[in-house]
């Protein structure tokens, strides 16, 4: 991250997610709205990315982790959870997706790239979906409790977080600060990657 510049994993994420519509048929995750919210230097890259071969199994990781996610959502939406939390949520577009009548989706992210995703929705023409909340928190330095709080968050009631491609990224103390938090939550459920040094 740069201080208060939007992050570039997100751009990647969704630019992977983006030419897997394209060039796998979304055969494993269907996302329509990534491509829609790609800015014009990450737009400028898909040629040469879907050109690159080595790129593949990243897209399919990436694919394959939303996939997997989003099932696990549904099946805690099945149980009775109204609450979602999408952690360092970058250009995901579940909120654009939301096919639960009900739940509210909140979006946590860097304050930056929460401001350029606000932007991307609006130069793309799509409306903000009524359910869904931005909290703007950086992990390494705020409050995760604190800033769903503000947004509404009810820490009292149960919740799916989603934690995709944020973890390699932080220190241990954010990493275990989030998950205390997580486990505070009754009946909450996380899915999230993480990534171990080669030494360990």
């Amino acid at each position: 991250m740069q201080t208060g510049q939007p992050s570039h994993t997100a751009r990647g994420a969704a630019a992977h997610r983006a030419l897997h519509q394209t060039l796998d048929g979304g055969a494993i995750f269907r996302d329509p709205f990534a491509a829609i919210l790609l800015d014009d230097e990450t737009l400028a890259r898909l040629d040469e990315m879907a050109a690159d071969p080595t790129q593949r199994p990243m897209r399919l990781f990436i694919a394959s982790r939303s996939r997997f996610s989003e099932d696990t959502l549904a099946a805690c939406v099945a149980r009775g959870v109204r609450q979602v939390v999408v952690l360092g949520a970058g250009l995901d577009t579940f909120s654009l997706r939301n096919p639960h009548a009900g739940v509210r989706v909140f979006e946590v992210d860097y304050p930056a790239t929460q401001r350029w995703k606000r932007e991307r929705l609006t130069q793309a023409g799509l409306a903000m979906p009524s359910l869904l909340t931005f909290a703007p928190v950086d992990f390494e330095r705020q409050s995760l409790a604190e800033g769903l709080a503000a947004a509404g968050f009810q820490a009292d009631r149960p919740a799916f977080f989603q934690w995709l491609g944020v973890v390699p990224y932080l220190t241990r103390e954010a990493i275990a600060a989030t998950l205390d938090f997580i486990a505070r939550v009754p009946e909450s459920q996380v899915m999230f990657d993480y990534a171990e040094p080669l030494e360990t």
